[in-house]
């Protein structure tokens, strides 16, 4: 089974800015098509909800989503601050279609970490 990571740099690292779109790749999304997203997520000093998730993180953990795509542009990530002044960074990124993501779910799911060098990149 294989699996296209579409984000061009999944051992990036990203700094999320608040109230702020952060592009996540700069590969272009493909109009009505749903993606599925997961990546770690750092957050330190106080506490974000992350858009398109649910529930509030205020630690290291994996986060992971549908996101439906109604524009070309590439895969953002944005948060907002609950509390404190945080600094949220991402990394481990994986983007795939739905299409793959549900071919593969088992296999997705279990996956706590994402190096870039498992899954070929578009």
């Amino acid at each position: 089974m294989m699996i296209t990571n579409l984000c061009t740099s999944p051992s990036s690292t990203i700094t999320l800015q608040a109230d702020k779109w952060v592009h996540l790749t700069t590969v272009p999304s493909v109009r009505w098509m749903t993606y599925w997203v997961s990546f770690d997520v750092n957050v330190t000093g106080g506490t974000v909800s992350i858009i398109g998730t649910q529930g509030e993180f205020s630690a290291r953990q994996r986060v992971s989503y549908m996101t439906y795509v109604n524009n070309s542009a590439p895969l953002s990530a944005n948060y907002s601050v609950k509390s404190g002044s945080p600094t949220v960074t991402v990394t481990n990124i994986l983007i795939c279609t739905q299409a793959d993501y549900q071919a593969n779910k088992t296999l997705l799911n279990s996956i706590g970490y994402f190096d870039g060098d498992t899954m070929p990149r578009a």
